[in-house]
């Protein structure tokens, strides 16, 4: 199994966790912050889901150049300069209309977000364009739901 970092909020951590759990994948997750981040430099992680913006840009830069996957949140501001010239999948999601996984639409009890071209798994297996209905949790970022669900995908056989 794959070692997953999630930057992210400390109040969708548990929710992340929690999705993740439903498809084994919690124990293999590092939550990456500003104060944990100069301890990561050395971690290889398989995937890195970036849903908040990390203002360290040398460290971070580091921890991402050994991953092979990168769940990246368009609705926030990224210097998208530090992942230039790495050797990266990058996976985009948000509101953005170019974005890997868009949003189609949102309602009070759901979320269905649009899978807009064909990405590979962490298993090479090949997933087609889709939609994918997702439940909204009104106490929890949408972004979050998204950036769970992506995992799973990933993770996926």
């Amino acid at each position: 199994m794959s070692l997953i970092g999630i930057i992210t909020n400390q109040k969708n951590e548990m929710y992340i966790k929690k999705e993740l759990l439903k498809n084994s994948i919690s124990d293999n997750i590092i939550f990456i912050n500003e104060k944990n981040i100069s301890n990561m430099k050395n971690i290889k992680f398989e995937v890195i889901v970036i849903d908040k913006k990390i203002n360290n840009k040398v460290e971070f830069r580091k921890i991402i150049s050994g991953a092979n996957n990168i769940i990246l949140n368009m609705d926030i501001e990224v210097d998208i300069d530090i992942v230039n010239n790495l050797n990266l999948k990058i996976i985009t999601y948000g509101f953005n209309s170019k974005s890997t996984f868009t949003v189609s639409s949102v309602t009070e009890n759901s979320v269905i977000i649009c899978l807009q071209r064909t990405i590979l798994n962490i298993y090479d297996k090949k997933i087609e364009p889709q939609e994918y209905q997702l439940k909204n949790d009104k106490n929890i970022e949408i972004q979050a739901i998204i950036a769970s669900k992506i995992v799973n995908i990933l993770n996926s056989k």
